[in-house]
């Protein structure tokens, strides 16, 4: 490289140099005489509140804007209907605090959804002048409505409007980026986090979830039990910080929201403010001349939810586990019926009952066939104990008679399993609906005080391992009636019960309900329970004066005489159990 190169990016270097260090000094001889003029002209004009005629449309009066650094003091403002109240700051323009007016904590104090520095909505974006504008960092004059249900922030960078509809919890936002260079994307940084709302922590903790709905992926989750990070690379059509019974959803009504991230976890344990965990998400959009979002800030109330045509009822978790299909039974059938009962009831305690006889009704076809096949099992007992007299140890051939013998007498051995079967996702739907439930929030019935969490009869001075700190009557009661099931099905059964494997299997799983079932929900306790009590009093009426033993056998030994129907299932048993006889008989010899 010559002398003259040289030279030549020396020069280039030093013009370089000259022109960051004259930038800087102008950026900063700018922003000083920017602060200045602020607190001057906040000096001359302080800010106030304007009440305006609720019968023209809200113009926010654009004045110098102040940087919170200069000041200027904070002013909350607060806008309500009959269903929310918000209060926002002019510190950044965003809602600090929110309480749901119709709605009471499980010790009775008001309901906030969020309330508290932590609750922030920080819109970033690059001005045409070349520097970075931040929200949060400037002061806006408020316009608030006459009929207080619209606010609208101005300051010379932007413009923020708020409106409550007249009952509702959906409040609608509009941004108006007045100085931002629109060849860059605008950020929103959104944080808040969530207060203990119900008596048992332990649920509204399982319950914590962030949701989103992407333009590609469609409705996901994850629920905020540890620290976790996720990056939305797809369009947002939603995004929802939820509690148990509550939600917070920002919802854009263009998809101008392009991507995000997410960071979530719990909160350090607080006993002063009952914080539950915290919640930010970082998103990038698309720069627009308004940004329009509408922000549901209200109850998981399906039917409410469902209105808005946005799949905001995929809040509320209708299915359970591996049972996703379960939430198509609670949307056609359990949510229909326990709707319509309670538009004639007061008590949500008689609409789970009249909701009990109900599916009991629909599912008492399955529960005769499975009676009736009991009744012919029981009445070839005798037969079976005379084949085992006769074949001893032979396992393999009495497997081989027991099926010749069930296809003679046309009995199927599964037929009283498959129609329990067909209940289980009943059972699981039912699991899934009553904890989701918030009409039964705070509901009394009996003794219990609230259907929506445990009911407890005495409260324990300590606590018992997998059992809990309290006892639940509902639950006691539902386990009870579970061991006296299994005592009709072994009675009814035609299974060894000198095995004693046999003998005690059925009382396993009540025991284990007691532990478990303890902690749930009222609600649901009691529907197992009263179901169960159905049960034993169909079993009796169904026994007593349905099912007629004699005629059952008689039944069962005239088919014998009959050709015996081709039954495939029967047919393959059969089959296999002869195979494994004389592979066995071969292995000896």
């Amino acid at each position: 490289m010559d002398k003259n190169t040289l030279a030549g990016f020396g020069l280039l270097l030093l013009l370089l140099v000259g022109y960051i260090v004259y930038n800087q000094q102008a950026e900063a001889k700018f922003q000083a005489t920017r602060t200045k003029d602020s607190i001057e002209n906040a000096r001359l004009h302080p800010v106030a509140i304007k009440q305006v005629d609720t019968s023209k449309p809200v113009v926010a009066s654009v004045a110098d804007t102040s940087l919170i650094s200069s000041g200027v003091p904070e002013q909350i403002s607060v806008i309500e209907n009959g269903d929310i109240s918000i209060s926002f700051t002019n510190h950044g323009a965003f809602a600090k605090k929110a309480q749901l007016q119709k709605f009471k904590t499980f010790d009775g104090k008001p309901l906030m959804l969020f309330d508290g520095s932590k609750n922030t909505m920080d819109y970033g974006f690059k001005s045409v002048a070349g520097s970075i504008v931040h929200s949060k960092d400037l002061v806006f004059t408020p316009t608030i409505s006459a009929d207080k249900k619209s606010i609208s922030f101005a300051c010379p960078d932007m413009t923020m409007t708020y409106t409550l509809p007249d009952k509702g919890y959906m409040l609608a936002m509009s941004v108006l980026p007045t100085t931002a260079d629109k060849s860059q994307t605008i950020s929103l940084d959104w944080k808040s986090e969530s207060l203990l709302t119900e008596q048992d922590s332990t649920s509204q903790k399982q319950y914590t979830q962030v949701c989103y709905n992407l333009a590609g992926e469609g409705f996901d989750k994850f629920t905020i039990d540890k620290k976790q990070d996720k990056d939305l690379k797809q369009s947002i059509k939603w995004l929802s910080f939820k509690q148990h019974y509550f939600n917070t959803t920002l919802i854009p009504d263009q998809a101008f929201v392009l991507s995000g991230k997410i960071s979530a976890a719990p909160s350090a344990e607080d006993t002063a403010k009952h914080t539950l965990s915290d919640f930010n998400a970082s998103l990038v959009m698309q720069s627009q001349d308004k940004l329009s979002f509408r922000f549901f800030l209200g109850p998981n109330d399906y039917r409410l939810l469902k209105t808005y045509k946005t799949d905001l009822e995929e809040l509320i978790p209708l299915s359970y586990g591996i049972f996703g299909f379960v939430k198509y039974i609670n949307i056609w059938l359990i949510l229909p019926i326990f709707y319509g009962l309670s538009k004639f009831m007061s008590s949500f305690g008689l609409v789970i009952l009249f909701l009990t006889f109900i599916i009991r009704l629909l599912m008492s076809p399955f529960t005769y066939k499975s009676y009736v096949s009991s009744a012919k099992m029981k009445a070839l007992k005798p037969e079976l104990d005379e084949l085992k007299e006769k074949l001893g140890d032979d396992k393999q051939a009495y497997g081989v008679e027991q099926m010749k013998l069930y296809r003679q007498a046309g009995v199927n051995p599964l037929g009283g399993c498959l129609p329990a079967l067909l209940q289980l996702p009943v059972f699981f739907a039912l699991l899934s609906f009553f904890p989701q439930s918030i009409e039964l929030r705070q509901e009394k019935f009996l003794w219990a005080k609230d259907l929506s969490t445990y009911d407890s009869i005495y409260n324990l001075p300590f606590t018992i391992p997998f059992y809990g700190d309290h006892v639940s009557l509902f639950t006691i009661g539902f386990v009870v009636t579970s061991l006296l099931l299994a005592l009709y099905s072994m009675n009814m059964a035609s299974t060894d019960q000198n095995n004693p494997m046999m003998k005690y299997m059925p009382f396993i799983m009540p025991v284990m309900f007691l532990g478990i079932f303890n902690k749930l929900a009222a609600s649901l306790t009691f529907y197992y329970f009263v179901s169960n009590a159905i049960t034993l009093g169909l079993q009796f009426v169904i026994q007593k004066w349905i099912i007629d033993p004699d005629k059952i056998h008689a039944q069962i030994q005239a088919k014998k005489n009959e050709p015996a129907k081709e039954n495939k299932l029967m047919k393959r048993m059969a089959e296999l159990q002869a195979q494994n006889q004389a592979k066995l008989k071969a292995g000896k010899k």
